[in-house]
């Protein structure tokens, strides 16, 4: 059985995400094609699924 490993840039629901310029946020939406993050300074931002300059740095758990 082979295990296949999540794209660092695809977003899930309450995925810890960080920007290229530091900023941490949470996925409070997430779909297809785009995700919407709430990031640490209050804003609220769609960002494109796989966007180069955004990463999940740590998955939400499965509960």
């Amino acid at each position: 059985m082979s295990i296949q490993l999540e794209s660092r840039h695809y977003f899930k629901v309450r995925d810890t995400v960080q920007h290229l310029n530091g900023e941490l946020g949470t996925v409070v939406e997430g779909y297809a094609l785009y995700a919407t993050v709430a990031w640490s300074d209050g804003r609220k931002e769609e960002v494109d699924q796989f966007d180069p300059f955004v990463s999940v740095i740590e998955r939400a758990g499965t509960n």
